[in-house]
């Protein structure tokens, strides 16, 4: 049976940090593969702080393109907005006991799920945690596998600044991103 590892996010953009939780989750052996599910609308974020979304969705797509056992997903395009994680779940026939689907999230995101919808049934899947600079990890389990690889101290929030000061960001995210920013930025000059 193969097992994924759903790895939702706005990818605002997809950098280095993603990657590098991906093949951490893919080395554990626990999954078979990765899916980014890009969120078009998370209902925390602000949609001025976001890309379009179609060129989120492309850069993701372009970059797991290159990686081994890593998809990209479109499902919650399709969905009625703002996105919440739990209806995408349903949508895609995804109950917690099946064993056949993981979750994956930072700490951040695992200590601000009580909040959100439908949070009782998503903390009751089999999550894989990774770090956070600022969050605590929670403690291992028999439905929680702790992703215990070095911190990787990559932002999405950082690169943007980074764009906005026209400083360099190729150490910070996969080729594709850093090629599309520049050419991006050279059109508008």
């Amino acid at each position: 049976m193969k097992r994924t590892a759903l790895f939702f996010g706005s990818f605002n953009p997809i950098h280095l940090g993603h990657l590098h939780v991906a093949r951490s989750a893919l080395n554990t052996k626990k999954i078979d593969q990765v899916v980014f599910v890009v969120s078009p609308q998370n209902p925390f974020k602000r949609e001025v702080d976001l890309l379009p979304e179609s060129q989120r969705l492309d850069l993701v797509s372009r970059v797991v393109a290159n990686e081994e056992a890593m998809v990209c997903s479109d499902v919650e395009f399709h969905l009625p907005r703002p996105n919440y994680t739990i209806n995408t779940l349903h949508h895609l026939g995804v109950l917690p006991g099946k064993d056949t689907h993981t979750l994956l999230m930072g700490a951040d995101i695992f200590a601000q799920m009580k909040t959100w919808q439908g949070a009782e049934e998503m903390l009751s899947h089999e999550l894989m945690i990774y770090p956070r600079e600022g969050s605590t990890l929670p403690k291992a389990s028999d439905k929680r596998t702790l992703l215990e690889d070095p911190l990787i101290s990559i932002s999405a929030t950082i690169i943007r600044q980074k764009l906005e000061a026209n400083q360099e960001i190729s150490d910070l995210v996969p080729q594709e991103v850093a090629n599309f920013f520049y050419a991006t930025q050279e059109k508008n000059r």
